[in-house]
């Protein structure tokens, strides 16, 4: 049974997302930034509504929803028909969808046909671990704890590639990983981004209604440029 009920106006939102994945949720001095922290903002300003970030690895999440632990997903998370038996999502907000990243002095992965064979990092729980099953062939898949493993890992030496978030991946290989990996042309997969909601929850009517209203005034897509640099809303 809820502590809380996400029904009272008053309510504070508990919401779950996994901190540490600049540009999307980041620590920044006594707070959080991105953009899922932003656009998850406004839509609670939207709902008049109080709530907390509550940092979780990405694998945890889910579970945590389902046990009324969370009563919000905002945190990257891919609308795919198997999470869609389990949580409500919202209306998309973001096209994202999946890309590979190798070392830059690697000389023998260029494509993603050339990832067949290969040792494979990603992290734990999310669709990057089904996509490599599923679509790279006798690929070796080391699942860890965060995507900052998996970039340290492959930063040693101890895979060949790490498959994860194109937004992402291309966030870091144009920053901490600037000269030392480069990207893997062209992405793996495309998919939409939705916050996760608990079966049957009344919040996501009324974050729909928040959506929509962002979409339509540039608010979205005004957040969507200053992370990213365009406006893909």
């Amino acid at each position: 049974m809820l502590s809380r009920s996400v029904w009272a106006a008053d309510a504070e939102l508990v919401v779950g997302s996994n901190v540490g994945a600049p540009p999307f949720a980041f620590k920044q001095g006594d707070g959080y930034s991105g953009f899922d922290v932003e656009v998850w903002a406004e839509v609670a300003k939207g709902l008049n509504r109080k709530w907390r970030l509550q940092p979780m690895e990405f694998g945890a999440l889910i579970p945590a929803l389902q046990t009324h632990n969370l009563d919000v997903i905002v945190s990257q998370l891919f609308i795919k028909p198997e999470r869609q038996q389990v949580i409500d999502f919202s209306t998309p907000y973001y096209k994202s969808g999946l890309i590979a990243l190798t070392r830059i002095d690697n000389t023998t992965i260029h494509t993603p046909a050339d990832l067949a064979g290969k040792h494979i990092g990603t992290e734990t729980g999310t669709v990057a671990v089904a996509y490599i099953k599923d679509h790279i062939k006798d690929a070796t898949l080391e699942q860890l704890p965060s995507i900052n493993n998996a970039l340290l890992a492959l930063e040693a030496g101890r895979t060949d590639v790490v498959v994860y978030d194109k937004p992402q991946l291309l966030y870091y290989a144009n920053t901490a990983g600037k000269s030392k990996v480069r990207v893997i042309l062209p992405p793996l997969e495309g998919l939409d981004v939705g916050m996760g909601f608990q079966k049957g929850s009344p919040l996501v009517a009324a974050a729909n209604l928040q959506l929509a209203a962002m979409k339509a005034d540039g608010r979205l897509q005004a957040i969507n440029k200053k992370w990213f640099g365009e406006g893909s809303a």
